[in-house]
């Protein structure tokens, strides 16, 4: 007994598999729930900048930028953004521009004008704050992030 394909399953078949290469399933992200606080204001807005390197690190080459309208994000005295992040390490860079000209005021030597946090409430020491002071782990489970605003 000679066994054949019948060709419109032959056809459906290939079709198939033809839209079924190059999918691949969204990569899962986990939440990670940042809670600021020490900002007095109600106004005005937040950056944050997700960084996954030391390389990068306070530079322009972030995983994430967010800009956060305070008043939208306020529970009370502390200011809440939940961002979705793929599992792995980071560290957050975040600041309140208290004059909405979308950047960080630093006066001559370089030090920040307008409150400033990072995660893990990473210090600067003779210099800028250091990567490893401030990376954490994000893994399956979601994360919070409670980070105390500052003027240095």
């Amino acid at each position: 007994m000679k066994f054949s394909f019948h060709p419109i399953l032959v056809t459906c078949l290939l079709l198939v598999a033809g839209f079924s290469v190059g999918t691949e399933a969204p990569a899962a992200t986990t939440a990670l729930r940042v809670e600021l606080t020490g900002l007095e204001s109600v106004e005005g807005e937040l950056y944050i900048a997700v960084y996954d390197s030391d390389d990068t690190w306070l530079g322009d080459d972030t995983v994430l930028e967010q800009k956060v309208v305070i008043a939208d994000s306020r529970e009370g005295e502390l200011v809440t953004v939940e961002l979705q992040l793929s599992p792995g390490e980071y560290a957050l860079s975040i600041f309140y521009d208290s004059n909405d000209n979308g950047e960080l005021d630093r006066n001559f030597i370089g030090i920040p004008k307008e409150p400033v946090a990072l995660s893990n409430n990473a210090k600067a020491k003779f210099g800028p704050p250091k990567y490893k002071d401030a990376v954490f782990t994000l893994g399956a489970d979601p994360l919070t992030q409670r980070i105390d605003m500052h003027l240095i």
